[in-house]
């Protein structure tokens, strides 16, 4: 066979563009000359580099097992008869060959092969021929591996695959459109030519198409469009905790508001750790994700999370706190510690200055995505499709991926409530922890899938490391920082004027800090319940609650949106004396639709998704089905337990302990 060099002493073979001789063969090398050059070279340096220069005897046999990775493809191709057809005639190929050439009796021993086979007396030579050349690779019928007529040209195809890339981001087209199109460019830079058939051209149309999804759905195609060519390759975690992908989706099923009973579309805000796949928090809304629902998914992260339905359910598995914001005795600065990373998408909730600042704060990586590359959050990606499959999919009012999925009047069956519907996804997410998963396995035993539960236990005993908060500081640091001045009234904060007795030592003094901020104090406030901001005295480290002055009209958290909104009705006609009245006529005109307003609709939808009469209550008879969604990021009532207020006093606790006369109150004179 050409492909097969022959090293034999006496041998002439063909190297490096000269003719040499083989006088002498060793176990790892061979002696060549050429006249009087005389050159020793190892035997694998000739492979690929050498070449027979005298051909083989016809003595030779070649061994079965010597043909091309082409011709071992062509062996592996053919069915379990043409297997057999093939072994009958390597058979008695083979038996003729070991018989000899200058036997008499060759010629009718040929013969009567050839009616044994089938064929005639020449094709047997030819095969005979073939089989010495390849091997039993050179005996199969060419009629089963020749490649059909393309009966479309090379450059039709190309002109066809251009015009289907140009629907990538397009509406779906028809096959006789792309066909149309397709042809009359062929016909314009070939005028001569012939076009396919319309027969020829639909069925090359889709082979073209495979796998693009021009014809299929639309977000299908744009994301395959948007996968990486060539060698794919994924970004490895080493351990639990070290990157945490956040991502929002809307789910594919409807919700009521408790207040008007309207169905409504929500948005998932979800974060996973990459490593074990375990869902770290989660956060529902039935309007937009904002950032304050993003901070909230990074509080859960660093808080332990229950996912059953009760308070008592066991704690999900908890991954502790990012290296970077464990104190360690001795350290002055959480940046010196390696930070962990945090993979986000583009969208404003996420790039927002609250998110930033936290994650600065915290010494977190922020790691964008790629605009439109699915495959950078593929984790979070496959999460929500499992969401749908396993759970949505069985809920009332689920509406399907897409609207030529959706049935008819669905949302008419909606009843559960938005916090309802957090609530089941978060006992939903206890049985996901639990479940086996495909991609997680122990390399060491590559058979077994694990489940998340599994792969955090795994992880865990591989790291050996598991840090956990010391003290309730961290909570704090997923609040906004606002700077303000501390006057002898308490401070203001966009309008709204905070007072309590942990700021009495400081009343109009001016605080160590310089830079853009000299001379004022930090106030952590919570947009997402402005009943109440929180101070921190520089002297104890401890954390005070200031209570907003119209906090006792409240009995349910009060957004900055809303306090917002209760601002801009006062200096209209309309003027509300407390802000639940303005609360409460914003939801009644919502449900009247006299809302017209975009952003007093976002407004109306959220505050109603919010509001219950159970909501912030903590009463332990109370289902946690029945209660509120968690609306605020943060609630130290709810999240954690504030440390004993120091027992100041002052002057004005004169007027809470003493009831005043009966008949007639006290008059207060403004100075």
């Amino acid at each position: 066979m050409d492909d097969v060099l022959d090293l034999n002493v006496g041998n002439s073979l063909w190297l490096d563009g000269q003719r040499w001789k083989v006088t002498e063969l060793q176990a790892d090398s061979v002696l060549l000359s050429s006249g009087t050059v005389i050159r020793k070279t190892n035997i694998n340096s000739l492979i690929g580099r050498a070449t027979n220069i005298e051909p083989r005897s016809d003595e030779q046999i070649p061994d079965s097992l010597e043909f091309s990775a082409t011709d071992r493809a062509l062996l592996d191709a053919l069915s379990e008869s043409q297997h057999t057809t093939l072994t009958e005639r390597a058979r008695v190929v083979e038996s003729l060959l070991q018989a000899g050439i200058g036997d008499k009796q060759a010629k009718e021993r040929h013969k009567k092969a050839a009616q044994s086979l089938g064929i005639g007396v020449s094709t047997l030579y030819r095969l005979k021929k073939r089989y010495k050349e390849r091997g039993p690779a050179g005996l199969v019928d060419t009629r089963l591996v020749r490649h059909a007529r393309d009966q479309v040209t090379h450059e039709w195809d190309r002109i066809c695959s251009d015009v289907l890339a140009t629907y990538r981001d397009a509406s779906n087209p028809t096959i006789s459109t792309v066909i149309s199109k397709t042809n009359r460019a062929y016909v314009a830079a070939n005028p001569d030519a012939k076009t396919p058939s319309r027969s020829v051209a639909y069925v090359r149309v889709k082979q073209l198409d495979k796998g693009q999804y021009t014809f299929g759905a639309a977000k299908q195609r744009r994301s395959v469009a948007g996968r990486p060519k060539g060698v794919l390759s994924r970004l490895q975690s080493d351990r639990p905790g070290q990157y945490i992908v956040l991502d929002t989706n809307s789910l594919d099923v409807f919700a009521l508001e408790p207040v008007s009973c309207r169905w409504v579309n929500v948005e998932l805000t979800v974060g996973i750790d990459l490593n074990t796949r375990i869902i770290t928090g989660l956060t529902l809304r039935p309007v937009a994700a904002q950032s304050v629902d993003v901070a909230s998914v990074l509080y859960q992260t660093v808080t332990p999370q229950s996912w059953g339905r009760s308070p008592e359910s066991p704690v999900g598995p908890y991954l502790g706190l990012p290296e970077n914001v464990s104190a360690t005795e001795g350290s002055k600065s959480s940046h010196e510690l390696l930070p962990d990373s945090i993979i986000v998408d583009h969208g404003k909730a996420y790039l927002s200055r609250h998110v930033l600042s936290v994650c600065d704060r915290l010494g977190i990586n922020v790691q964008p995505a790629r605009p439109i590359q699915p495959t950078d959050k593929a984790v979070v990606e496959r999460f929500f499709r499992t969401l749908r499959q396993s759970l949505l999919e069985h809920l009332p009012a689920y509406k399907g991926p897409d609207v030529y999925s959706r049935g008819k009047d669905v949302e008419k069956s909606a009843f559960l409530f938005v916090s309802e519907l957090e609530q089941i996804i978060r006992e939903w997410v206890g049985i996901y922890h639990d479940t086996p998963h495909s991609s997680l396995r122990d390399p060491h035993v590559p058979d077994i899938k694990l489940t998340p539960n599994q792969m955090f236990e795994r992880g865990i005993s591989q790291s050996g490391t598991l840090r956990l908060p010391t003290n309730d500081d961290i909570v704090m640091e997923f609040l906004e920082v606002e700077w303000r001045q501390i006057h002898h009234y308490g401070v203001e904060v966009n309008g709204r004027r905070y007072d309590g007795i942990g700021i009495t030592p400081y009343r109009g003094r001016r605080s160590a800090y310089t830079g853009n901020h000299a001379g004022k104090w930090p106030i952590y406030v919570d947009r997402d319940d402005v009943r109440w901001v929180h101070f921190k005295d520089p002297a104890d480290g401890t954390w005070h609650r200031l209570e907003w002055e119209h906090a006792h009209y409240l009995n349910a958290p009060f957004s900055s949106e809303a306090a917002d909104y209760t601002r801009r009705l006062s200096i209209t006609d309309n003027t509300f004396h407390d802000p639940q009245t303005a609360i409460l006529t914003l939801l009644k005109d919502w449900h009247e639709n006299a809302v017209t307003d975009r952003r007093a609709k976002n407004l109306a939808k959220k505050v109603s998704a919010t509001t219950s009469s159970t909501a912030g209550t903590d009463d332990p008879e109370i289902d946690p089905r029945d209660r509120a969604s968690t609306p605020g990021i943060i609630d130290l009532l709810t999240h954690t337990k504030t440390k004993t207020k120091s027992n100041v006093h002052d002057d004005l606790d004169v007027f809470d302990n003493d009831d005043g006369p009966e008949d007639e109150g006290f008059e207060v004179f403004d100075e």
